[in-house]
């Protein structure tokens, strides 16, 4: 899947062979320029003690989501210092 078809809060379906055997969902909580940090939300009984040492944490690459099943939003624009918002002198 390609970075700007996921947004943070989304929650995806991902395969990661090198730590965790099956198909697992998880909560986007930081996106990357090639990958996301999960919050690990469902996972296969069989990959409990797996996602207990991530600590219910995992970074995946973008091409590891198999499905994005949506919820998330679009990051908020930090705000700009605007001159009307300064202390008076």
């Amino acid at each position: 899947m390609k970075k700007d078809e996921i947004r943070l809060g989304d929650t995806v379906r991902a395969k990661v062979k090198e730590d965790m055997e099956h198909v697992f969902t998880g909560k986007v909580q930081k996106k990357y320029e090639n990958s996301a940090l999960l919050e690990i939300t469902d996972y296969d009984p069989s990959d409990k003690q797996n996602a207990a040492e991530l600590n219910f944490k995992i970074v995946i690459n973008f091409k590891a989501v198999t499905k994005n099943l949506g919820g998330g939003h679009d990051p908020e624009p930090e705000p700009q210092p605007d001159e009307a918002q300064s202390p008076q002198k």
